[in-house]
């Protein structure tokens, strides 16, 4: 059956029709739109995303939908892959970049594989106090039909992949989606070579589950394995780790600032981010969502601290 959606169905999910593609920085285009991994897994760029395609034969298996603005833009670029459509998807969380385009490929007749923290994300009214407004539910359209707790595995066309959760890297519902033979990982928002490592503290993701997802990350990789950010260029199993590392170094400071009675307020002029490898676009803001979440796990700081 062909599910892909003529001119006019793609107008119906496209706010901005079609755009220019760039690839992430340091990767070498073999087209504007998409990059050849391995002979069957394709990374596209939507519109600055990262989603990978994995041709099953009898159609794509996609990680993560994509902003549902670029969901005509999404369309074309599987179309020129000509690997027919897509049957299956996994979303890495349940932000917007990454289940923006769940609805017109469900429309089609995907199915959607997702955990289910992201599930009750799309489909609860629910308040966020730091910006004074409700967040509103997505439609049941935009619902995964699928959903796990730990993890799972996916056979199909000689190709396994395991997917599990994540525990509170970036949100409390990220997982990753391991292609074994390829040996390609997607690691959505829990890797951050590029932009400012995002801890949605509201949302359950906080500096102490990232380093542990590191963790977990960097022992089931090895170094031929190339993995796949939400943003940004492809990693190396080096560069994965020396995330890790930095990463457990901004945990080892914010914790002993907390501890001394640190705020948020006073996080960066007592240096808690000076001299690491990396710099950050906003240090302010990364700080004070690194301390609410400290706080929302207070339990870790340490056993006389409530």
């Amino acid at each position: 059956m062909d599910r892909l959606l003529n001119r006019r169905s793609l107008l119906e999910y496209s706010l901005t029709g079609i755009a220019t593609l760039a690839m992430p920085a340091g990767l070498l285009a073999q087209s504007d739109a998409f990059r050849k991994l391995s002979n069957r897994i394709t990374l596209l760029n939507n519109s600055g995303v990262n989603q990978l395609a994995l041709d099953a034969g009898d159609g794509i298996v996609l990680v993560d939908s994509g902003p549902e603005a670029s969901s005509a833009l999404l369309l074309n670029t599987l179309d020129s892959l000509d690997q027919g459509p897509v049957h299956t998807v996994f979303n890495t969380h349940w932000h917007p970049e990454q289940v923006g385009g769940n609805a017109m490929l469900k429309d089609q007749g995907a199915r959607i594989i997702a955990h289910q923290k992201t599930l009750q994300h799309l489909s609860t009214r629910y308040y966020l106090p730091h910006e004074n407004r409700y967040h509103e539910p997505m439609t049941e359209a935009s619902w995964p039909t699928d959903i796990f707790h730990d993890q799972g595995e996916l056979n199909t066309a000689g190709e396994t992949i395991d997917y599990g959760w994540l525990i509170q890297p970036h949100t409390d519902a990220d997982i990753y989606v391991y292609f074994q033979e390829g040996n390609v990982l997607a690691a959505g928002d829990a890797v951050s070579p590029l932009r400012d490592p995002e801890l949605d503290w509201y949302g359950g993701g906080w500096l102490g589950g990232r380093v542990n997802s590191l963790d977990m990350l960097v022992t089931m990789t090895n170094a031929e394995t190339r993995i796949v950010p939400a943003f940004g260029p492809v990693m190396s199993h080096a560069d994965l780790i020396k995330e890790r590392d930095l990463m457990q170094e901004v945990y080892n400071r914010v914790l002993d600032l907390v501890r001394e009675g640190c705020s948020a307020g006073c996080m960066l002029q007592e240096g808690a981010l000076d001299g690491l490898s990396r710099t950050w676009q906003d240090p302010d803001r990364f700080l004070y969502a690194a301390y609410k979440g400290m706080w929302a796990h207070h339990y870790n700081l340490a056993p006389n601290i409530l």
